[in-house]
């Protein structure tokens, strides 16, 4: 007896390309463009640079603007405290 042919065509070639392409531009969006980080009309990262922020006073933005939307808040704030903390006792020990 005759195995059936498995049925192939463009179309569902087609469809699975753009499944798997779908998916990728997901993983992609969350990494490129998280919405914890676009939640208003100024990406995080945009704003970081436009102020010519350095590392540590980065993270301290970034912690403090993403902390209500990405589902830890208070995880986040801690972390900007430790940040700004960190800059806090760098300049204590600047200026004695």
């Amino acid at each position: 007896m005759k195995k059936p042919e498995k049925t192939t065509g463009l179309y569902f070639d087609k469809i699975e390309v753009q499944t798997q392409n779908s998916r990728q531009l997901n993983k992609l969006s969350k990494v490129h463009h998280p919405k914890h980080y676009n939640t208003g009309n100024i990406e995080v990262i945009d704003a970081i640079v436009d102020w010519e922020l350095d590392f540590i006073e980065g993270n301290v933005v970034k912690y403090v603007t993403r902390a209500k939307h990405k589902g830890d808040q208070l995880g986040d704030l801690k972390k900007a405290r430790w940040y700004l903390d960190y800059m806090i006792r760098k300049l204590e020990k600047e200026n004695g």
